[in-house]
């Protein structure tokens, strides 16, 4: 009988131990997830249609491909797809207030066609991205991404165009910039869906890498 009682103690203590401990763990699961929450930094994507998904799964968008490859190599970052297919520089001037109280500590701005496209002033497009350079700029890194419009469209206005980022890139020198966002994508068909303008998903795999490369060569992303 004694030593049946001595049994049921052993066990009973075994188990509150082994209670203690999983409660433990548990917080210090809760702790540790709360601690990574605090420290997890945001990168807002400021763009239209191209950042999205068109015809392809959210998987596939640049900004969760770009969370993802940042996860796997150990940055705590979560990427906010700020995008409305479509956009202009006026719109995304007018959308870019609405994410200030994301607080971001990076935005990665990107003036797609629209403007081209609707022949919209260069100096009218000029304005509004060094407006919304303007509401980031005292407490974010801003990355300023150069493109081009096709060349088929009137020869001056394409080289206003493409001038206009370097220009915005020398007056502020505390942004960044990648003089092309096109690169090793830009007018290749095969990386282009059917309508010709929309990426597919290896389009935004590479615009991803160069973009990742280009975040960590600059020491933008921070561990």
């Amino acid at each position: 009988m004694k030593n049946i009682f001595l049994l049921w103690t052993l066990w009973f203590f075994l188990m509150s131990c082994s209670s203690t401990n999983e409660t433990s763990l548990i917080q210090n699961s809760n702790i540790n997830d709360d601690q990574s929450m605090q420290s997890q930094k945001t990168i807002l994507a400021l763009w239209d249609s191209l950042t999205a998904w068109y015809w392809l799964e959210i998987s596939e968008s640049y900004p969760n491909k770009l969370e993802n490859i940042l996860s796997q190599n150990w940055y705590n970052y979560k990427v906010i797809n700020a995008w409305v297919s479509g956009d202009t520089s006026k719109n995304l001037l007018d959308r870019a207030n609405l994410y200030l109280d994301q607080n971001p500590d990076i935005v990665l701005l990107v003036i797609w066609w629209n403007d081209g496209l609707r022949w919209q002033s260069i100096d009218e497009l000029k304005a509004n991205i060094q407006s919304i350079i303007d509401l980031y700029k005292s407490d974010t890194q801003i990355v300023l991404w150069g493109v081009e419009i096709p060349a088929n469209f009137w020869l001056s206005y394409t080289r206003e165009f493409k001038k206009i980022y370097f220009d915005i890139s020398k007056a502020n020198k505390d942004i960044y910039f990648l003089e092309s966002f096109l690169k090793d994508v830009g007018w290749v068909p095969s990386l282009n869906q059917a309508d010709r303008i929309h990426p597919t998903s290896e389009w935004y795999d590479i615009i991803v890498k160069n973009m990742y490369e280009f975040l960590q060569d600059e020491d933008i992303i921070q561990k």
